[in-house]
């Protein structure tokens, strides 16, 4: 017997199906999904009078050892690479154990997924589900970062320091073997993925190495220590050597040489530039040529992004702070204000949204805002719908190529960079279950639900004392998987492999999930998902204005953006 509803109760009871578009946040960009493994008629819901109940959607003769899953995310849409697509997604032992339709196979056909009695629920029915977040431009400076990025949907953070020193708020660097061993001892307690970036400036391999060793993934080069020819060389070949990334703030005063120059030392060799623009830093005016190379994997940071009519205002002092600059010295001013280009500022976006810059990330407190770059991820996005109109195969209510372009940035692209993106950065079976569950009205702004290792982390919360869990204030809070012998299981402390065959997870007692980098030396910017573009660049050294395959790009600045004040007032 079969029964009818209007698509608007079924979207009302289910979530969204095939053909419903989404509005994101107050946005102009609408999702709409593509497919739905749900069977009509056989979807499963928890609640009061509702299907997962025993001998009905749940099936309450099996053991948790016959595949039942531990979690299972019901009826809820993906927003991935991947796709955009409808599903219950199921979580066990820590990861996506399988996507497709959950049920009891005793009582419904062409079930993936069996609810058993050791299955919790999640309803995921109206709700979009992301991936985690990667930051991979971390300043590790004040333990609050942690709570905040984690509060914004991040879930892994790459970077560098030891706390608020002068070299750590400049330049994304944890140096030598002591330094690393205590930041990999202090982030056991903190619901967080980490990895740590060593530095990348020395004259002989052995320095450079001997962090590898003690646990670094990454070497970082920047400015601040000096970013010659000569560094350069040497990190990357360590990295050859040891299979890890280089992450380069590069040269804005072009002492040691042009861009030319440091595009010669990188010869060929594949490398993780950071605000790939330059008003982070980097040769002026034209580094962002770099992008067009096919061993450069570029990213930006989030200061710059997106381009208002307030950005080059506020960078100058911003930049005169985070390099521990002095405003009475005019050589100091005018290294700050060579950043600061309108122009370069203005194609950035533009760049992105054709998928010549690959990757989004933070420049955490030095410079870049930590809880903000899934945020601005999206108000690039808008923007450049509002101005540039669709890309080719979206339409008004239909943006799904420009949504997956843009959450590969903060997704799938860094983990790739980094050599993690076979345990973290998409949804997909098999992988570390990192997940974030949005509200749509709140999407990319504030979180309904941070999952991860498979365990709730931090959640939208009202009243504690309230009688029910709604009550204002309603404040993401972090909740039970991120306490006590919790946090060794939900999270991962990501190690080099020569760390790892050093026995560094021992020798420090570390407790977290140990995972190793690998396969970055043979990446190219073509395994950058969705934006692996790669354009001629040309910057008019008069004008900075910039040219992709002859033709200028640029953007007017925005007046207002979305996801900002209307979320935030208190």
């Amino acid at each position: 017997m079969s029964f009818e509803i209007s698509r608007k109760q079924y979207t009302d009871l289910y979530g969204p199906t095939v053909g419903d578009s989404v509005r994101l946040a107050d946005t102009e960009l609408y999702l709409c999904v593509e497919k739905d493994y749900a069977a009509i008629g056989e979807e499963v819901t928890f609640g009061g009078g509702k299907v997962i109940r025993d001998g009905m959607g749940q099936n309450g003769t099996l053991v948790r050892d016959v595949d039942i899953p531990d979690t299972v995310i019901t009826n809820v849409i993906v927003l991935d690479y991947t796709g955009v697509y409808k599903a219950d997604v199921a979580l066990r032992n820590g990861k996506i154990f399988r996507i497709g339709k959950a049920g009891n196979p005793n009582v419904m056909e062409n079930v993936d997924i069996v609810i058993g009695v050791a299955t919790d629920i999640i309803a995921g029915e109206g709700k979009i589900l992301t991936a985690g977040g990667i930051d991979t431009h971390v300043h590790f400076l004040g333990t609050d970062q942690v709570n905040t990025a984690l509060a914004s949907g991040i879930t892994t953070m790459i970077g560098g320091g030891t706390g608020p020193s002068q070299a750590s708020m400049a330049t994304t660097v944890t140096p030598g073997q002591w330094n690393t061993y205590n930041m990999l001892s202090a982030f056991e307690g903190m619901p967080m993925n980490f990895g740590i970036l060593g530095k990348g400036h020395g004259s002989s391999k052995s320095p450079l190495a001997e962090q590898v060793r003690a646990g670094a993934i990454g070497l970082k080069i920047h400015e601040d220590w000096g970013a010659t020819p000569s560094s350069i060389n040497t990190a990357l070949e360590v990295a050859d050597d040891m299979d890890i990334q280089v992450a380069l703030h590069s040269d804005t005063l072009n002492e040691a040489g042009f861009v030319e120059d440091t595009i010669e030392a990188i010869a060929g060799r594949v490398i993780h530039t950071f605000h790939t623009e330059g008003a982070g830093g980097g040769h002026a005016p034209d580094l962002i040529r770099v992008a067009s190379l096919p061993n450069v994997l570029p990213a930006s940071t989030n200061p710059t992004l997106p381009y208002t009519r307030n950005t080059v205002e506020e960078h100058l002092d911003m930049v005169m702070v985070a390099h521990h600059l002095n405003p009475d010295i005019p050589e100091d001013v005018a290294f700050a204000d060579s950043r600061i280009r309108a122009e370069t500022i203005a194609a950035e976006d533009v760049l992105h949204d054709m998928g010549i810059f690959s990757i989004t990330s933070s420049d955490s407190q030095a410079m870049g805002r930590v809880g903000e770059t899934i945020t601005r991820t999206w108000q690039v996005a808008d923007h450049m719908k509002r101005t540039r109109g669709a890309l080719s195969g979206d339409s008004q209510y239909n943006d799904n190529n420009r949504l997956r372009r843009f959450v590969a940035k903060y997704t799938i692209n860094p983990a790739i960079a980094h050599g993690v993106d076979y345990v973290v950065g998409s949804i997909e079976e098999g992988k570390f279950a990192d997940l974030v569950l949005w509200d749509p009205k709140f999407f990319g702004v504030k979180p309904d639900l941070v999952i991860k290792g498979g365990l709730m982390v931090n959640s939208l919360m009202g009243d504690s004392n309230g009688s029910i869990p709604t009550p204002q204030p309603r404040t993401l809070r972090n909740t039970w998987g991120a306490f006590g012998q919790a946090v060794s299981r939900s999270s991962i402390t990501f190690l080099s492999q020569d760390a790892i065959d050093a026995n560094v997870p021992d020798l420090l007692n570390l407790r977290k999930q140990i995972r190793g980098v690998r396969g970055i030396r043979n990446l190219t910017k073509n395994d950058m998902k969705l934006n692996a573009e790669m354009p001629d660049i040309h910057v008019d050294p008069e004008t900075y204005q910039v040219f992709v395959n002859g033709e200028l790009i640029t953007s007017k600045p925005a007046e207002i953006v979305p996801m900002a004040r209307r979320y935030f007032l208190f």
